[in-house]
């Protein structure tokens, strides 16, 4: 989809998406290097998730500036250094976790803040016709929607079947009393 068919009132608004999309970062990073820092098991990962975001939010930036001038939100094509044709071991870091709302569940509130804040700006009108434009864009958001949970929900266990349903009573016959005299005996 080229973006000459891009209305200009989509036009307008890809900047103040790119601003917005960028103060929530900054926050969701500052965040995260407070309370993820202190984490054993998270802490040597922190630098490079952040650094995961600020790459998403500057691409995220500058396809939105060529949205706004009209031109096409795809990134340039990767360029091919010869001297840099060589195999490179395998780096031995761990990998960022991949379950869904995992920040959620290590930041609690604050990444709940930027989560509600995150799916606000995202439903608002004419976002999802601007990131139609821009499917790189989604790709670079996925990850982070997936680490808030947003767009995840816990998959639910199938709802309990209904009871079997009672069946009605049938009236009992009328009884009909005696009265019994016992004797004693001695």
């Amino acid at each position: 989809m080229t973006t000459a068919t891009l209305p200009p009132e989509l036009r307008l608004l890809a900047p103040i998406f790119a601003a917005r999309f960028r103060a929530l970062i900054v926050q969701l990073i500052g965040f995260i290097a407070l309370r993820l820092g202190r984490h054993p098991r998270l802490a040597s990962l922190t630098p490079k998730f952040c650094n995961r975001l600020n790459r998403a939010t500057r691409i995220i930036a500058a396809a939105m500036a060529r949205l706004a001038t009209g031109r096409r939100a795809t990134g340039r094509a990767p360029r091919i250094d010869p001297r840099r044709n060589r195999v490179r071991p395998p780096r031995q870091t761990l990998p960022l976790p991949t379950a869904p709302g995992w920040l959620l569940r290590e930041l609690k509130h604050e990444a709940a803040l930027t989560r509600s804040h995150l799916e606000t700006l995202l439903a608002e009108p004419g976002m999802a016709e601007l990131l139609a434009y821009a499917p790189s864009i989604q790709r670079l958001l996925n990850p982070i929607r997936r680490a808030l949970g947003i767009g995840h929900t816990p998959r639910a266990k199938p709802p309990a079947p209904p009871p079997a349903p009672i069946p009605p009573a049938q009236p009992k016959p009328a009884r009909q009393t005696r009265f019994v005299h016992f004797t004693r005996i001695l």
